[in-house]
């Protein structure tokens, strides 16, 4: 399995803007998180119990969550979101729903790169997005 537990840090990304507006996402919102540099923080004990810490100076948010099993959360963005997260082939992948039903299903794979850093990938019907986190 792979090891992604430790701090990494936002290098850059591509597509996420546009991610972001197909997502509803307000002008002022999207502008921050274009240029925010968050910092990411994954913990693990045993690989099935998780912790995400994102800090940036826009805003801190902190996710646990079991592996196959839903849990809510609030994006960085304010939505109220139904989430589950599975492993396969080293990846993390996230499937994220709106709560209330309404609006799209979006998918994050996060996954580890040869140099140790993490590649994420949003995924928003056929617009797509990639981030690189530098392990620091």
């Amino acid at each position: 399995m792979a090891q992604f537990s430790g701090k990494y840090k936002l290098d850059n990304s591509e597509n996420f803007e546009q991610f972001m507006q197909a997502l509803g996402v307000n002008v002022l919102l999207r502008k921050v998180g274009s240029t925010t540099k968050p910092t990411l923080t994954i913990q693990t004990d045993d690989g099935k119990h998780f912790k995400f810490i994102t800090e940036s100076t826009f805003k801190n948010i902190t996710v646990e969550f079991t592996l196959g099993e839903e849990y809510e959360a609030t994006s960085q963005d304010g939505r109220e979101t139904k989430n589950v997260v599975t492993l396969n082939d080293d990846k993390l992948t996230q499937i994220e729903k709106p709560r209330d039903g309404k609006g799209k299903q979006v998918t994050y794979i996060r996954e580890l790169t040869e140099s140790g850093d993490l590649k994420v990938t949003c995924i928003l019907d056929d617009i797509v997005a990639t981030r690189l986190y530098k392990r620091i």
